[in-house]
């Protein structure tokens, strides 16, 4: 997965249940919402929808990693928004990790798959 989304993140759709099992995100580009496919296995027993108001964008995510049932997984994620967090998403404790926008704004993911999401990371936007 790699995406560096158009003018801004509207919305970002997670499958969970333990684990964080897929992600979806939604952008707004030149006036038209376009929504990625999904990465990884839509699976979860949970399907969350954080909905972005106009005026409000993602400025982090933190959450837990770790070896699950065999396979290295995202196993606990929070996004954070310059007004509210939303999460987390999945329940299994592990090390813990926070990726902050540092003073900008998240533009973007990537990450990888396996089958639920292994690895995610941002693409982070500031305004110098």
């Amino acid at each position: 997965m790699d995406v560096r989304g158009g003018d801004r993140i509207v919305k970002v759709i997670l499958w969970h249940a333990g684990a964080v099992d897929a992600i979806s995100v939604s952008y707004e580009r030149d006036g038209r919402i376009e929504q990625t496919e999904h990465w990884g296995k839509p699976d979860g027993r949970q399907r969350s929808e954080i909905c972005l108001e106009p005026d409000e964008y993602l400025t982090g995510m933190k959450g837990h990693v770790g070896e699950f049932g065999g396979c290295f997984l995202v196993g606990a994620l929070t996004l954070v928004s310059n007004r509210r967090s939303f999460g987390p998403y999945g329940t299994r404790k592990g090390p813990p990790f926070e990726l902050p926008a540092a003073g900008g704004r998240i533009v973007g993911f990537h990450g990888r798959s396996g089958g639920l999401i292994d690895a995610l990371g941002i693409y982070v936007e500031t305004d110098n």
